[in-house]
């Protein structure tokens, strides 16, 4: 079969895959929702100020777009923007927590509401504006305005802030389940310094995830420790622990655009997240509610040992300074009022009515129209008033200061056209990365290439030249490169960037692309070409249990003695599937985390149907399935065969919680999630309810629904009588199809001679067979 013919295939099943529909997006910026509260307590406000400190939620409801979430946990939130309102004042802060007491109930994916009421912004619109900018560039919170009403009453505006939780960290790390710690707002922040080996020594953290240690203090003691006590000569064990080019990013960020309650500041008011996958720590910014009014140097605390990831990682190692000062430029790009207005504006058209008609308002409506383009004196007093800069001439004033700073405005030289010989290779094919880099004020001292091998490694480096020897083009003629320095396995990706520096007084480097580490590009190399074992079938979380189904998809038996299975940690070996024995062609196997015997009953499987119990229990690590995870498949040769990334949040795709996720034929072995469907009892799959009333097929993939009496199905999804048919699936498995001359193709990829295949396409493109 021809290439050409195998993309006339490819593309009548993927035009009857259909368009996913989008989902409602909680934190739309450009839709101004109602989320109305209601209270059956009558003295509901006095409870909710009575419960303040202790944090103790009040039972409640929220109704949004015509939907009502009961048993809600509801309280006030906040620090100063409660304990500082003006006295008399109803304009506090309010969390909901919709799983207190239901932990499956959500709203649009969402299981808490953060409801910020501008304390000191009488635009509304700073808290908002800051986090959906800062969200480009490293794991934040998004937001949005919504208005409130409480037992039928105008509560007003307020500012929609995502929670920085698992949901958050699964819209950017590959797994969410890491050591998490926050630091509240503390004016004297424990800023990451090393308090001694114990726990006692760190009260100013909270731990709010443990990550699955029996001591995660251990862990944030490691990377305090590191910080302060790692020799500056070997700065580089440091980034083996925290992860110092993303955390630079936080560090910009909160910099730039002047955030008060911030790790720069005051030492506090962040979140530590260690990813499991590599073993490095993040930092992330949190609160965000005072922001856009101060004017800092790009330097600032640059010297305060009680910050040491500024005073020694960034200040204390020249690299990491050039590092700092190179993303900042990038980000400085976007600080000036054109870049901005129209997003501010936007909001403000948005809330503009509302917060006019706004009962409990903290500041006036002329404190709101002003601020915008001018500086105001807040009509509240005590912390709630003073004066605040207006946006407009903050970008003025902010810009008069950083355009002083001759590091920061020095540019390293120009980085372009970055790209490997080939993006998807054979895994015996060599690839080299190149990239075109020009002085720009300054001659070029050197290029590297930044490469991670897997995402359990951190980035190692290696120069790349121009010397006319490393698939350069010629020597001096300003295209860099080098060859990528690894032996590669099936299926592994290779993230990489390019840096150049130049030879001025700072040493100003530039980097390609220019988030970095934050967004790097990637070299997928092609999966192992061993029998056709590909991932059927998926359930991440089920009353029965979950499971994952495997299909020989070959036209030859596959021993599994030695395959392996594991998640997003993507180690060989972690989970071994010698137990499923030998599959023949067609047949299809299970792994759950129940024990064989349990799913047996729960779905009704006879005992040929092959089922291995125990996912998730591990001696090399857990492999449990998250609503966020990745399937991977291993060979004998520790080879990856298949992959499947999912994610209803991130990726699309159906979300496989009591329902399984079906993909058709042309899915298989193509890691694209959207592709697939999730179950319904009688579907086209043979789908079908267990004894839990979870829906799905396990242990049998069905090729096309049986439902074509013109197509004679066997047992193992093969049409015997059809010698064209059989040949389709050789092709689609993998075989060579170049004798196939009894396939009759015309220029739309149909077989017009074999009524079973027009039936089989039918079937894919939603047709009634």
């Amino acid at each position: 079969m021809t290439s050409v013919q195998r993309l006339a295939l490819a593309a009548i099943v993927t035009a009857s895959l259909g368009n996913v529909a989008q989902a409602q997006d909680l934190y739309d910026p450009a839709t101004l929702r109602t989320i109305n509260i209601t209270f059956t307590q009558p003295n509901w406000e006095a409870l909710l100020r009575a419960n303040y400190a202790s944090e103790t939620n009040l039972e409640g409801s929220i109704t949004v777009d015509g939907v009502t979430y009961p048993q809600c946990g509801i309280r006030i939130r906040g620090n100063t923007s409660y304990t500082a309102l003006p006295a008399g004042s109803q304009k506090f802060s309010i969390k909901v927590e919709l799983d207190w007491i239901n932990p499956d109930q959500e709203i649009m994916t969402y299981d808490t509401l953060n409801l910020n009421n501008s304390f000191r912004d009488p635009t509304f619109c700073r808290e908002v504006v800051y986090n959906n900018f800062v969200a480009q560039f490293i794991p934040n919170p998004r937001a949005n305005h919504v208005l409130v009403t409480i037992n039928g009453a105008n509560w007003g505006v307020y500012a929609n802030v995502q929670q920085p939780d698992k949901r958050m960290l699964r819209d950017y790390f590959t797994n969410a389940d890491g050591v998490r710690f926050r630091c509240p707002n503390n004016p004297n922040g424990p800023g990451l310094r090393y308090n001694g080996a114990t726990q006692s020594g760190y009260t100013g953290y909270e731990m709010q995830e443990p990550g699955g240690f029996a001591d995660p203090w251990a862990k944030l003691i490691e990377v305090c420790n590191s910080l302060t006590n790692e020799p500056l000569a070997t700065w580089q064990n440091m980034d083996q622990k925290f992860a110092i080019d993303p955390s630079i990013w936080s560090v910009v960020m909160e910099n730039m655009l002047t955030d008060d309650d911030s790790y720069v500041n005051k030492g506090a008011d962040f979140m530590i997240y260690r990813d499991p996958l590599d073993g490095r720590t993040h930092l992330l910014q949190r609160d965000a509610n005072e922001t856009f009014t101060l004017n800092w140097a790009p330097t600032f605390n640059f010297t305060a040992t009680t910050k040491p990831f500024l005073s020694r990682t960034i200040n204390g190692v020249p690299e990491n300074r050039a590092r700092y000062f190179s993303h900042y430029r990038h980000a400085k790009q976007y600080l000036n009022w054109a870049y901005f207005e129209p997003l501010f504006t936007a909001q403000r058209n948005l809330i503009d009515a509302h917060v006019q008609a706004d009962p409990k308002k903290i500041y006036t409506y002329a404190n709101f129209t002003q601020n915008f383009t001018s500086n105001v004196t807040l009509s509240a007093g005590g912390l709630a008033g003073g004066n605040i800069v207006g946006l407009q001439p903050f970008f003025t004033n902010r810009n008069n200061t950083l355009n002083a700073v001759s590091e920061l405005n020095t540019p390293g030289p120009t980085i372009t056209n970055v790209n490997a010989t080939s993006s998807t290779p054979a895994v015996s094919e060599l690839v080299y990365i190149r990239a075109n880099v020009a002085a720009n004020g300054s001659p070029v001292s050197r290029v590297d290439l930044f490469y991670r091998p897997t995402p359990s490694t951190g980035y190692s480096r290696v120069q790349m030249l121009d010397n006319g020897l490393n698939n350069d083009g010629a020597a001096n003629d300003g295209v860099f490169g080098v060859r990528l320095p690894i032996n590669a396995t099936p299926g592994q990706q290779v993230l990489y960037y390019v840096a150049a520096t130049a030879t001025n007084a700072f040493n100003s480097v530039e980097f390609s692309p220019p988030l970095a580490e934050r967004g790097p590009l990637a070299i997928n190399y092609s999966l192992s070409d061993a029998p056709g074992i590909r991932i059927t079938e998926w359930m991440y979380s089920g009353l029965s249990g979950e499971f994952v189904e495997f299909t020989n998809m070959s036209t030859v038996p596959v021993n599994m003695t030695g395959w392996s299975f594991d998640d997003d940690h993507a180690l060989p070996g972690a989970f071994p599937l010698a137990g499923l024995g030998t599959l023949a062609p067609g047949e299809s196997a299970v792994i759950t985390e129940s024990t064989a015997e349990a799913f047996r009953t729960a779905w009704n499987l006879p005992p040929s149907v092959k089922v291995l119990g125990g996912l998730g229990i591990s001696v090399v690590g857990s492999n449990s399935l998250g609503r966020t995870d990745i399937l991977n498949v291993y060979n004998a040769s520790n080879e990856l065969v298949d992959r499947l990334a999912y994610g209803d949040q991130t990726l699309g795709g159906p979300r496989t919680q009591n329902f399984s996720g079906q993909p058709p034929l042309a899915a298989l072995g193509q890691n694209t999630v959207t592709a697939w469907v999730r179950a319904a009892a009688g579907d086209i799959y043979g789908s079908y309810a267990a004894t839990s009333n979870d829906i799905g097929n396990p242990g049998a993939y069905a090729f096309a629904p049986s439902l074509c009496d013109s197509i004679d199905f066997n047992n193992n999804a093969v049409f015997p009588e059809d010698q064209d048919v059989i040949d389709f699936f050789n092709v689609l498995a993998g075989g060579d199809c170049a004798s196939c001359n009894d396939i009759d193709f015309n220029n739309n990829g149909v077989f017009p001679e074999d009524q079973d295949v027009i039936d089989f396409f039918n079937v894919l493109a939603g047709g009634d067979c």
